[in-house]
């Protein structure tokens, strides 16, 4: 059986890492030097033929749109596929209503465009692989209006932190939903991606609208869930939540371990992205290089070791760069020790000799600042 699918990422009620995403999305943000967040979202939906894309985009949409352009490597056919930034200008000022719901209510055009049986929606900042062309064709056959993917974690006390914790019934039924406090080390977080088909997606819209002006989806969800049959259905493969600065380093260090990389990014499940035309790394003479990820159209002088370098990094001679993950266009110059940091792109590190932080608490130099 032939269906039609929507797959939207949902932009809304995303973490942030301090002032790294204080004027981008966490969607937008660059993710292991060449990808950005949205690029492991939008990669599951092309994967798995999903032909049409809608981002929910709660503000920010200036580094939404610079990435994505006009979505042309997240579509496979753009006669029959639709890809679109949903936007809710009247609401963006008003906190409070500048909700998913809202943003899907004021572009219920696009909705009504694309016509679609069934909806896949899913966060940018939940890293993993999922296959929703054979995830659809379980929800269909299952007979569930909504399946919710769930993962089971047992480091509750550090990670997911205000991402909804399940209580499912030995059905598989999702019974009620809370965020997780740190107060357990083991449970079922919600992996904030759920499949439904249109007519009750439409129906949830109305119900929030009715219920109240500041309901998003998950609220909406989380207070059905006791009455309306919501499935959980478990991912068991490699997933983490980037909520926090601390975890966009410790879990992009996490991936330089070849075992724990080839989690993620498998040959036959290609991660899709915005393509720049760049030489590739330049390695001068007396350079080293451990264990690490570097961008093209990098210059690398000194030493870099387990870190992310993104395009166009400069580091010049004597310097340590050190389980850290720097920007696109980042100058560092001569002998300066940077270990356990972020250096945004375009910062350049010139007059000083030491940037050095914690992995639980690492330092942040900001994008194009001078230091």
């Amino acid at each position: 059986m032939s269906v039609k699918v929507l797959g939207l990422v949902n932009c809304f009620d995303n973490p942030e890492f301090g002032p790294m995403t204080r004027h981008r999305s966490i969607a937008s943000t660059s993710f292991l030097g060449r990808y950005a967040f949205m690029d492991m979202a939008l990669s599951n939906f092309l994967n798995s033929h999903i032909p049409s894309i809608g981002i929910l985009c709660q503000n920010h949409i200036r580094s939404l749109t610079r990435h994505v352009g006009s979505g042309r490597a997240w579509t496979s056919n753009t006669k029959i596929g639709d890809f679109q930034i949903l936007y809710d200008e009247p609401n963006v000022a008003n906190p409070g209503y500048n909700t998913d719901v809202a943003d899907l209510t004021e572009n219920r055009w696009f909705l009504k465009q694309v016509n679609p049986d069934y909806v896949v929606i899913a966060p940018p900042y939940m890293v993993y692989e999922a296959n929703f062309d054979a995830l659809i064709k379980d929800h269909i056959a299952s007979g569930a209006r909504i399946t919710m993917l769930y993962t089971h974690a047992t480091n509750l006390k550090r990670a997911f932190i205000n991402t909804n914790k399940l209580l499912i019934s030995e059905r598989g039924k999702v019974t009620k939903m809370e965020p997780n406090r740190g107060e357990s080390e083991e449970g079922d977080v919600s992996l904030c991606t759920y499949i439904m088909d249109y007519p009750m997606l439409e129906s949830l819209l109305e119900y929030a609208k009715g219920t109240s002006s500041f309901f998003g989806l998950a609220d909406t969800l989380n207070y059905l869930s006791p009455s309306v049959l919501i499935r959980a259905v478990k991912h068991n493969d490699y997933v983490r939540s980037f909520d926090s600065l601390s975890h966009y380093l410790k879990f992009s260090l996490e991936l330089l371990d070849e075992t724990t990389f080839h989690q993620l990014f498998k040959d036959k499940w290609p991660i899709y992205t915005k393509t720049y035309d760049t030489p590739p790394v330049l390695y001068k003479h007396g350079c080293q290089v451990e264990n690490s990820y570097i961008a093209n159209g990098s210059i690398i002088e000194g030493t870099v070791i387990n870190s992310v370098l993104g395009r166009g990094v400069v580091v010049k001679k004597g310097t340590v760069i050190k389980n850290a993950v720097i920007g696109s266009d980042a100058i560092i110059d001569e002998n300066t020790h940077i270990e356990n940091a972020v250096v945004d792109k375009e910062a350049q590190v010139l007059h000083i000799s030491e940037v050095v932080g914690t992995l639980d608490d690492p330092l942040y130099i900001a994008r194009g600042d001078i230091v």
